[in-house]
């Protein structure tokens, strides 16, 4: 029996071509973007399953009175904690302190350092691919490598024993090796130290106190634990500890599962689309496939009052028609498969880039997908199988083997809704392409308050092997670049826009008693001209004037405004109950965006730094005449090969900086137009295939309209305006909920466009255009057929 369902399966499929073929391009193309979107969802939310425990693990988030927040913690914070908190069972501290370089024979590289406590693994159960995690911390110059890091140094050889140099002098021994860590992992470690070596750093034991806040607090704790105790318990000690906590509103008890999204919040956005879409998509393909076995069993009806007549069961017909079902889903998701190995999953790498993470896909790991797709395709076989063969097979025998179609009681309602929900989709996703696409380009093309064409930006922290013969090479390219007649002007500094670090000092204005939390960025005198940012008050940075040992500084005037000052007249920046004369304000420059625009403008405060001191700045800006950048780009790149140097001098342009930051949001773009172009293509394909069965079953109507005259615009909107009509609706429909969804998520930027209404006219033409050319081929090819052979047909 199994076999001849089988081979009445087969000759149907072949029978019907058109339709096949139809279903199973927009199956495969369906299902392989689902697999790959739900396959990244997958990946983020596994990546940290080897962490144990992971309810009862909590870090504290400092939330300013200022409204800012951040993760760091001053350092003696935590063994407070620890000492005076039965609730919390064991804790770490997890920062850095800048990444150590790393000699092993000929070999040297620097990588990410993290230094925790020895209590790491008792609360991160992260595993050790070679050495032991209950001791690989215990020694004092002990290191921990990465999968990745100790492939680069030692290959696939076990270095556990082995030593490494660090910062030219620590004889650190390889204790362990982790795991590879899936780029979506909280975690992206390099390598790990513990925090008994910086005991030996007389700049971190001056840090270390309650007036630094830069270290991360992990804690386990009891489980059933009060979260809402312990927080009190622990902004009871900020209180009684910090050196100002009027500046701290509180700290919150944040659970490290959710970490990561709160780390990068434009992830949650991503993950949250992923899912949308796919449940859309997969929607899309589902009402796509019921709509068409519902037109072409309007053919098979003869078939099917035969089987009865014959003695087939209504169990018999549904087992053929899912047969059939299946036969496709099986070939879809085998060729989605490989749409999604060989195409999709590398292209979705490639949109969200190292910021997301790069993921890859073994069987033996992501088994649960497998089987997620398995019973996807039994699920789609089902629905499409059953619910369409469930309405034919109770025709009466007499209505259906005289193949009297018309008489059989469609549900107009029903169809007619599958096809407005499809456009719907459709459309709401071109709609949010389009304002996304504005949003995206309005940031990118915004007035920043600096100049950032013609400007080339070359990174000069290399770690130089020869600090003293390096700044000399350096000032000598200094004085070479000032007599070029291509370079307009230049400056080396600490931070560019697109790269100010988060580098924040708190200082009190006793006049207006107010605390106003600044970031802290180091200049030269050459930035404000070379970026063309201009002064509003005072005057910029001077070489002569300002080469004091006091910080002269410059504010900008979110600053100034935070201050309460109307003028910078014999003002300086204190900290409060400070006895130091602090910080002289020469100058106010205007606002500029030195970071994206989904963060507002904050307070800012420049320092004046000496070109010469090489060792302290992190990049060289240059204003180029238009036209000579590969000139200038060349004469760099020769200059800095001279300078004997651990990195590699590497240059870019500021304005492809400053678009970078928007790499994220670009790839969001991408999706979301990829998803635009499925569902409209997946919901084509379904009209096609339903306005091809509709000219089918009214070629004699076409004939005859033909032959009394029609012409062949007439038959062609005949046979196009129900559909038409249908789009329309579902635009109506759409505009709304684009709306409602896009104008709630420009709510969180800062700086956004205005939703305008020829946002939705244009995403509402293109889907029209898109589905009249495709209503209007199979239309003109009916409208051409010669009506004699129409009238012909039985």
């Amino acid at each position: 029996m199994l076999k001849n369902h089988l081979k009445l399966s087969i000759r149907n499929l072949w029978k019907n071509r058109l339709l096949s073929a139809l279903n199973l391009l927009g199956l495969s193309i369906g299902i392989g973007s689902v697999l790959t979107l739900l396959f990244s969802v997958y990946a983020y939310y596994t990546a940290d399953k080897n962490i144990e425990d992971q309810e009862n693990i909590y870090y504290f988030k400092t939330i300013t009175t200022g409204g800012d927040s951040y993760r760091d913690n001053p350092y003696p914070l935590m063994d407070k904690i620890i000492e005076t908190s039965p609730q919390v069972i064991v804790g770490t501290h997890l920062h850095g302190w800048g990444n150590i370089w790393l000699e092993h024979g000929e070999k040297e590289l620097q990588e990410r350092t993290d230094y925790v406590d020895p209590e790491f693994f008792e609360i991160f159960s992260l595993p050790l691919k070679y050495g032991n995690s209950k001791t690989a911390l215990e020694e004092k110059y002990s290191i921990i490598l990465t999968d990745r890091v100790s492939q680069k140094i030692f290959g696939d050889k076990n270095p556990v024993g082995k030593t490494l140099i660090g910062a030219d002098s620590l004889n650190l021994t390889v204790t362990g090796v982790f795991e590879p860590i899936s780029p979506y992992s909280a975690f992206r470690l390099g390598v790990l130290l513990p925090n008994e070596i910086l005991k030996d750093n007389p700049n971190f034991l001056s840090q270390a106190n309650w007036a630094s806040s830069f270290s991360s607090h992990f804690l386990r704790v009891r489980p059933g634990a009060d979260i809402t105790q312990l927080e009190n318990h622990v902004n009871q000690l900020v209180q009684h500890n910090y050196s100002d906590p009027t500046i701290i509103a509180r700290l919150k008890a944040m659970p490290f599962a959710g970490a990561r999204m709160d780390s990068i919040p434009v992830v949650r956005t991503i993950i949250g689309g992923n899912i949308a879409t796919s449940f859309f998509i997969l929607l899309i393909v589902l009402v796509n496939l019921l709509n068409l076995n519902t037109s072409t069993m309007f053919r098979r009806t003869k078939n099917i009052a035969v089987r009865k007549i014959l003695g087939g069961s209504k169990k018999s017909m549904i087992v053929q028609f899912c047969m059939e079902n299946g036969i496709l889903v099986l070939l879809s998701v085998l060729i989605s498969g490989g749409l999604f190995l060989g195409l999709l999953l590398p292209k979705l790498n490639n949109i969200y880039g190292a910021d997301f993470g790069k993921i890859g896909f073994s069987i033996q790991n992501d088994y649960p997908v497998i089987f997620g797709v398995g019973v996807l395709g039994i699920l789609v076989t089902l629905v499409v199988g059953v619910f369409p063969t469930l309405r034919f097979i109770s025709v009466p025998v007499s209505t259906g083997i005289k193949g009297k179609i018309e008489t059989i009681k469609s549900n107009f309602f029903l169809q007619n809704s599958f096809i407005i929900l499809q456009f719907v989709i459709a459309i709401l996703f071109i709609c949010i392409a389009i304002i996304l696409n504005n949003q995206i380009g309005f940031m990118k093309n915004a007035d920043l308050g600096f100049k950032k064409e013609n400007i080339i930006v070359g990174a000069i922290d290399l770690e130089y092997k020869d600090i003293e013969s390096a700044e000399s090479n350096f000032q000598a390219l200094l004085k070479e670049l000032e007599g070029n007649p291509y370079v307009k002007s230049f400056s080396v500094s600490e931070a560019i826009p697109s790269d100010y670090y988060f580098n924040y000092t708190t200082y009190y204005d006793p006049n207006t008693d107010t605390d106003v939390r600044m970031r802290r960025s180091y200049t030269d005198e050459g930035y404000l001209k070379t970026l063309e940012i201009p002064m509003v008050e005072g005057r910029d940075f001077d070489e002569n004037l300002d080469h004091t040992e006091e910080y002269r500084a410059i504010i900008n005037q979110t600053a100034m405004k935070a201050l309460g000052w109307n003028s910078i007249e014999g003002k300086r920046l204190k900290f409060k109950n400070s006895l130091d004369s602090g910080h002289l304000v020469v100058g106010v420059m205007e606002d500029f965006h030195y970071q994206d625009l989904q963060n507002a403008v904050e307070p800012l405060v420049h320092f004046y730094r000496d070109r010469k001191n090489l060792g302290a700045h992190h990049y060289l800006s240059l204003r180029v005449e238009e036209g000579q950048e590969k000139i200038i780009t060349n004469s760099l790149r020769s200059k800095f090969a001279q300078i004997d140097s651990r990195r590699n001098y590497e240059q870019a342009y500021l304005s492809d900086k400053v678009s970078g930051q928007y790499r994220l949001m670009e790839g969001m773009l991408k999706v979301v137009n990829v998803a635009a172009l499925l569902t409209i293509f997946i919901s084509c394909l379904g009209m096609f295939g339903l306005i091809s069965f509709m000219a089918k079953r009214r070629i004699k109507e076409i004939g005859i309209r033909k032959i009394l005259g029609a012409g062949i615009l007439k038959i062609i909107i005949l046979l196009s305006k129900e559909y038409i009509i249908l789009v329309g609706v579902a635009a109506l429909i759409a505009f709304p909920v684009a709306w409602y969804l896009m104008n709630a998520w420009l709510g969180s930027f800062s700086y956004s466009i205005t939703i305008q209404w020829w946002m939705f006219a244009l995403g509402g033409l293109i889907a029209l255009l898109i589905t009249s050319f495709t209503l209007g081929i199979q239309a003109v090819k009916s409208a051409l057929a010669n009506p004699v052979k129409s009238l012909r047909t039985e």
